[in-house]
Formats: C-alpha cells, structure tokens, sequence
C-alpha cells in the first residue's frame, strides 16, 4: 500500500477489503470532497484507466473519494471482482 494520509469514507474501505482477498493490495486513496445536495443513496463507483494506476472514483450521499490501485490487472477483472462482491447499494458505471 502505497502512502495513506487521509483516511477513507466506509464505501472505499469495503472496497479495498474485497479486492484485498482476491490479492490486490497496491492501493492508495485521495482527499475527501464533500458534496452537497445529492440525494441518492446508493453509492456510485465510477471506473477509469490512468496511466499507471486504475481510478475508481467513490460517490456517497455526503462525501466523494478517489481510489487508486496500482497492480497489474485488466479493468474487466476489476469490474467483474466489484460487481459479483458488492450488495445493492453501489451501482458500477
């Protein structure tokens, strides 16, 4: 894992446990944003490929983060992981 000075809001960190047990533990996360006026409840977890490293960007009902993970693995495996481990209330764009 690579520096964490933040801490994480409770979507990133189940998260992070999930992808832990299928080995991938290169991660790190970003600042919190707090967001104002949203009123969906089910948690929104956006995908994207940097150079270096895969984005997931983490969008509760009052805070956003961003969520890095630096292993060598193809967005599909990622996707697939979050989508057959996470409930209902995350929805994977």
């Amino acid at each position: 894992m690579k520096g964490n000075k933040t801490t994480a809001i409770e979507p990133v960190k189940k998260i992070k446990k999930v992808l832990k047990k299928y080995g991938i533990s290169e991660t790190s996360y970003g600042i919190i944003i707090p967001i104002k006026g949203r009123r969906d409840h089910i948690v929104t977890i956006k995908h994207r490929s940097e150079t270096g490293c895969h984005l997931l960007t983490v969008t509760g009902k009052r805070y956003k983060q961003e969520f890095r993970i630096y292993d060598d693995v193809s967005p599909d495996v990622i996707v697939t992981i979050l989508k057959e481990n996470l409930g209902e209330q995350f929805r994977i764009l």
